[in-house]
């Protein structure tokens, strides 16, 4: 038993001589492959099927942003169905949307990332309840928000109520 000890010692003492360069490598490759585009074709077939909301987009990606797409890709196969459509139609959304509208949830993300624990609880809890609505009442106050005056906004989003409809004038 006494003689194993040294053995392990020398074994460890190998591996951090011989695994450091190893691992030092390795990690520069991967950085280095972070860099490289991957082309849609090199994407296994399972990785195509759930990428396909961006495949005619997919050679304007940054290298990076491919790389993650592609493990994300790989992680998402393990994931139940039900699960898998949802980030399939989520991508199918992302796709369809404008370089403006794009940046505008960008810019969206960035503020509520900003928010206190408080203020972000707040606009979660307001949106749960608003997809809770029926689809009728949910787009009934799209449109009301779309219609609405930069004054009227503020003061729905300061009371939590959209302002009542006034009567026409004249009546």
């Amino acid at each position: 038993m006494k003689l194993l000890r040294p053995v392990r010692g020398m074994l460890l003492a190998a591996a951090l001589v011989f695994g450091a360069p190893m691992l030092a490598h390795a990690q520069s490759a991967q950085s280095a492959n972070a860099d490289t585009p991957i082309a849609w074709n090199a994407l296994s077939p399972q990785q195509q099927a759930q990428l396909a909301p961006l495949r005619d987009q997919w050679d304007q990606l940054p290298a990076k942003r491919q790389q993650q797409l592609s493990s994300n890709a790989q992680r998402w196969a393990a994931l139940p169905p039900d699960r898998q459509q949802d980030i399939h139609e989520r991508l199918q959304r992302w796709a369809n949307m404008t370089p403006q509208q794009r940046e505008q949830l960008r810019q969206n993300l960035r503020a509520f990332r900003q928010m206190s624990p408080q203020e972000r609880a707040k606009v979660k809890q307001a949106f749960e309840q608003f997809q809770s609505l029926p689809p009728e009442q949910r787009h009934a106050l799209r449109e009301q928000w779309r219609n609405a005056s930069p004054q009227q906004r503020q003061q729905w989003l300061h009371s939590g109520q959209p302002e009542p409809k006034r009567p026409p004038r004249g009546h």
